[in-house]
């Protein structure tokens, strides 16, 4: 037991020696701030500050007895709101507390963790920036330097770990020989004009302004966050074209789940039903005649992720066509999904969206299971989803809610109660196995159904300035009028209508 112990205590030393040999990552904190050293999952912490005479132990966890230089007194506490979570924080920075720090993470004696920093306290910190981004011509970083005179400036450049890759004071050129194609230095080296290439795993930035071994300013720079994934809903034999702005001199590309489409390759409907349509601004993937095979992730890259897709193709039902007319005060858009047999005994699974087509977008208006969806602006306070049968209502409609609706039915991932085990698409065989152990309700919690598109249904809305066709039709009968006059009439509103006479 002994040896074990032992054992365990030499593989930890080797791990803090094998640690302490890497350069220790920068932090950037501004005067008066303060710096959280954690976070830890065990059941210590230990913070250290490296002097000239050694390691100095500023706070560990589990050993109240530790005082810390009169430099830090009073300005040390632990976090311990997380059970199970362990931090430090050192607050009121002061110029004087820049250095090196080592964070350890212990769990049974055993330490799981360790870090390297070097903390430099600034005199000010400038608000971060977004970097302008255009692909295929690079990107400009500026730093602030605020007027200083005689600065220097120091960039990093954060992947994973931040590291030093261009310090004035040194040099105008990178540090490391891979990077010196892909950055152009002007002026003082304040301004860079960085390439796609050293930017295509989107590091974050920083700047540090230095007089002499004084951090006077830092800043953060950073590149727009990454596309928001847009879900897009389809049905069976429908088309579908996946947009995506890019520069078209640039070698860009689709990732399908059928593989790669480059924009080099000659435009073509492939077996797939996919082709690809560029112009001076959009570079667009297009599937004809859709399928299930179709569902799944679609990605566009020009150096850098450009647009991020999900195409759900949905099972193919009938779509219906509504009119209304200036005297309507109320139009219901149903969601007819509750008496299909895929959905015996399943509806409380299902979870319903509400969508309508505005130009070449598709905007969410309701979703059965977040009620604090806000519908677009034009619709607020005049359109409410019903619980009871998941239709779409529309109080005192206008000309302008004239358009595409439709209802989307997913399959939700939910706890549920004992009851009957069917297969999704399956129907009640009869059988009566009670012998059968598998856990009631499985096939909801199989991925195989797990965000499954399993109904969509379209609603084509049409405004109308006259009176009801139905009214019309009405009308007719009680007065005996030849109703071939009102049924061609008919036929030049809405065909599809003419039919439903009786």
């Amino acid at each position: 037991m002994i040896q074990t112990r032992n054992t365990v205590i030499l593989l930890a030393l080797l791990l803090v020696s094998t640690f302490a040999e890497k350069d220790p990552e920068p932090i950037f904190k501004a005067l008066g701030g303060e710096l959280e050293m954690g976070f830890c999952f065990g059941d210590d912490i230990a913070v250290y500050r490296m002097t000239a005479d050694g390691k100095e132990l500023l706070g560990q966890f589990s050993n109240s007895s530790v005082s810390p230089a009169d430099a830090f007194k009073g300005r040390i506490s632990f976090s311990t709101e997380v059970e199970g979570l362990l931090g430090l924080k050192l607050t009121n920075l002061q110029f004087s507390d820049s250095g090196i720090y080592i964070r350890e993470c212990w769990s049974d004696s055993t330490i799981e963790n360790y870090r390297k920093h070097y903390l430099y306290v600034c005199n000010k910190e400038f608000g971060s920036k977004e970097i302008s981004l255009t692909p295929g011509t690079g990107a400009d970083l500026v730093c602030n330097m605020d007027s200083i005179k005689h600065a220097t400036v120091k960039w990093y450049r954060d992947t994973h770990d931040v590291s030093l890759f261009m310090d004035t004071k040194i040099s105008l050129e990178p540090l490391q020989a891979e990077f010196k194609s892909l950055v152009r230095v002007q002026g003082e080296g304040s301004f860079l004009h960085i390439s796609d290439e050293f930017i295509q795993d989107r590091p974050r930035f920083f700047c540090q302004v230095m007089e002499g071994e004084q951090c006077r300013s830092f800043q953060t720079i950073e590149l727009p966050e990454e596309p928001e994934l847009k879900t897009v809903y389809r049905s069976y034999g429908e088309d579908v074209v996946l947009t995506c702005s890019v520069d078209p001199l640039r070698q860009n590309h689709w990732k399908t789940p059928f593989g790669q489409v480059n924009s080099s390759a000659p435009v073509g409907t492939t077996e797939n039903q996919m082709s690809t349509r560029m112009n001076s601004k959009n570079y667009s993937l297009i599937i004809q005649s859709l399928i299930s095979n179709h569902s799944g992730s679609y990605k566009c890259f020009s150096t850098f992720l450009v647009e991020d897709y999900f195409l759900n193709v949905c099972p193919l039902y009938e779509s219906t066509d509504i009119l209304f007319s200036a005297s309507d005060k109320k139009v219901v858009l149903e969601c007819n999904f509750m008496s299909l047999p895929a959905f015996s005994g399943k509806a409380e699974y299902a979870s319903v969206l509400w969508y309508r087509k505005t130009g070449e977008k598709d905007i969410q208006i309701m979703d059965s299971g977040d009620p604090s969806l806000t519908p677009p602006n034009d619709l607020q306070g005049r359109v409410e989803f019903s619980q009871v049968d998941s239709s779409l209502i529309f109080t005192d409609p206008q000309k302008e809610d004239s358009g595409t609706y439709w209802c989307v039915v997913l399959l939700e991932n939910e706890e549920t109660d004992e009851g009957d085990n069917e297969d999704a698409f399956g129907s009640d065989d009869g059988s009566d196995d009670d012998d059968d152990e598998e856990e009631p309700h499985s096939w909801i919690m199989d991925e195989e159904y797990m965000g499954m598109c399993l109904f969509r249904q379209s609603n084509s809305w049409l405004r109308k300035d006259r009176q009801s066709v139905r009214e019309r039709l009405t009308v007719s009968r009680e007065h005996n009028v030849d109703l071939m006059d009102t049924v061609m009439s008919c036929k030049a509103v809405l065909v599809v209508l003419c039919g439903n006479t009786d």
